[in-house]
């Protein structure tokens, strides 16, 4: 199949058929409360424990029985018949049911008195006050705030239960090396996996990394099969194309069926989007920017409608330094670097074709430029989306150097809400 010859769907509709065509798994790991925010709740979790266990003092002063105050006042103090002194958080002793406060007591050792009469339970607070044992604490599905892991561990949870997705990494190309292994002529480091392992852990997910597979249709067509048996997802880094060592369609035609080869998206066109055994499997380019890009756009929609979702991007108006030229048949994604001008904002778009590792390194921001609209002309107010942590915002320093990150104004309309 020739490169011009890809039927190219529209990215929209790309996202649609995957949100229709594959369910979420329904796997769970568990892991150390601690370490769980933003994780969502694979199951209901419930109180081992009462708590408080049993009546507590809520203030600090003399547990009483109430019924021996009556009467009490400032100028009629009664004396205390045989109190227990007490802190906050003190178990209150068989036979009394309040506390007088500290600042109600006057006298000393062995003859305090009360200038206020209390009743049953004040300044008392009773066995399973916060919770009871067997009370569910969270439901299934809820995503786990900080003060959450407050309350898990307060009341005995130590492990929790957490949904995740298995997701499967190969990279492919007889050209690719490990990394820590000096390249030679025509070699390339392989970094593609580990950059999207990291973006897809982010969300939440269980990304494992497989060895590099050589262009060789046996080699990859095994690889594939065991990918697919041993995850819910299956990413495929290289060989979406149509050139002549390009076997990844075919092979995930032969184990399964593909819904997708080729999307109406710069950079990414060639990706491919298929299904092994009910599960997705989804060929990225081997191009930094088009793998990235392929991650972003499909991969991470796909968790997010799973309910795993990373930080969402952030945008802020920009005025454009350069005009971007667009064709209205694709959506389109232009990295770029964004500096402060003033009390505004210019956004330049990095040259397409430059060397992609530094283009994304150098890159603070991008637009993305939706299918039918054209090129955008220098001087127009854009959104642009973020993609990196928020520093302050400095005047550029007019060398190759990175351009600082900046503040964060909004919110990105249409990222998804987890």
């Amino acid at each position: 199949m020739a490169r011009e010859r890809l039927t190219l769907k529209p990215l929209g509709e790309v996202r649609a058929m995957m949100r229709s065509a594959f369910v979420r798994p329904s796997r769970t790991i568990r892991m150390p409360v601690a370490a769980a925010a933003e994780r969502v709740t694979g199951n209901p979790i419930y109180s081992p424990l009462t708590v408080p266990a049993t009546d507590i003092a809520a203030r600090d002063g003399f547990a009483v029985v109430s019924g021996e105050t009556r009467g009490a006042g400032e100028r009629t103090p009664v004396r205390l018949q045989n109190p227990h002194r007490v802190n906050t958080g003190n178990a209150i002793p068989p036979g009394c049911d309040a506390v007088v406060m500290i600042e109600d007591i006057i006298g000393e050792d062995g003859a305090w008195s009360t200038r206020k009469a209390v009743v049953p339970g004040e300044q008392v607070h009773p066995a399973g006050a916060e919770i009871r044992q067997g009370e569910m604490i969270l439901p299934a599905g809820h995503r786990i705030r900080p003060c959450d892991i407050g309350a898990l561990l307060s009341y005995g949870i130590a492990e929790v239960d957490v949904w995740t997705v298995k997701i499967g990494l190969i990279p492919t190309g007889s050209e690719l090396v490990p990394a820590g292994k000096l390249p030679g002529p025509g070699e390339v480091i392989e970094s593609n996996t580990a950059v999207a392992a990291a973006w897809l852990a982010e969300a939440g997910a269980s990304p494992t990394r497989y060895g590099i597979v050589r262009d060789d249709p046996a080699m990859l067509r095994q690889a594939i099969a065991k990918g697919v048996r041993e995850n819910d997802l299956l990413m495929i880094s290289a060989g979406s194309s149509a050139g002549t060592r390009d076997f990844t369609a075919g092979i995930i035609g032969d184990l399964g069926e593909v819904l997708v080869h080729g999307i109406a998206m710069k950079p990414g066109r060639p990706a491919i989007v298929g299904r092994i055994d009910g599960k997705p499997v989804i060929g990225m380019p081997g191009y930094p920017i088009a793998a990235l890009t392929t991650v972003r756009e499909l991969a991470l929609p796909l968790l997010a409608e799973w309910g795993f979702c990373t930080r969402p991007a952030e945008r802020l108006r920009a005025r454009l330094a350069e005009t971007v030229l667009k064709d209205p048949g694709f959506d389109e994604f232009v990295l770029l670097t964004v500096s402060r001008a003033g009390d505004g904002y210019t956004a330049a778009p990095l040259p397409r074709g430059a060397g992609t590792q530094m283009a994304m390194v150098r890159a603070n921001a991008y637009l993305h430029v939706p299918a039918g609209t054209g090129s955008i002309p220098k001087g127009t107010e854009i959104d642009v989306l973020l993609t990196g942590s928020r520093e302050p915002v400095r005047e550029p320093a007019g060398s190759r150097e990175p351009v600082p990150q900046y503040p964060i104004r909004e919110r990105r309309s249409d990222a998804p809400s987890c």
